[in-house]
């Protein structure tokens, strides 16, 4: 069993971390499979609260940054298998918060956008994610998110670049 964080200051201080010795191997994929598993529990509590899954929100916040998308690069977008989101659509496009038509340009394809409707729930999910995120990230001062922040942004431009992941984005 490895313990994670054997070598850091205790949870509750504002403390940096003291570095006594270098963290094991793997350490830090570790500790971003927990953080990764915390929030995500936590985000889907606060989306079943709104009758939301978590991968809806992840269509609905995709559709609001790209606009219009065909399902095809929404599902590359998102990583998920067209099959699955196929499935998330239609219970999306059910509730009326996207809609589905086929491209004018190339009638073989189906665009995917947001309704007005779908943006008035993806403001409500936004709003649930941000108090999680606020909870999850409680022990840091704001300078310490902002660097946070930062260094995610950096480690996800280098995780998600072209080459990486069979040539998708994440």
């Amino acid at each position: 069993m490895v313990l994670l964080a054997a070598n850091v200051c205790p949870p509750t201080s504002r403390a940096a971390p003291s570095v006594e010795r270098a963290p094991d191997s793997g350490a830090c994929h570790l500790l971003i499979l927990r953080l990764g598993r915390a929030s995500a529990v936590r985000l889907g509590a606060a989306l079943g609260e709104l009758a939301m899954h978590p991968h809806e929100f992840a269509v609905l916040h995709a559709l609001s940054e790209a606009g219009p998308i065909s399902q095809g690069r929404l599902g590359e977008t998102l990583r998920v298998h067209a099959s699955n989101l196929v499935a998330v659509i239609d219970g999306l496009e059910a509730d009326e918060l996207v809609l589905r038509r086929r491209d004018p340009v190339d009638r073989r394809r189906y665009l995917v956008e947001l309704t007005a409707r779908g943006r008035r729930r993806l403001e409500q999910a936004r709003h649930a994610a941000e108090q999680v995120e606020a909870d999850l990230l409680a022990p840091l001062d704001e300078a310490e998110r902002l660097s946070l922040h930062w260094y995610l942004t950096r480690i996800a431009a280098h995780a998600c670049a072209v080459g990486r992941g069979k040539g998708r984005s994440c």
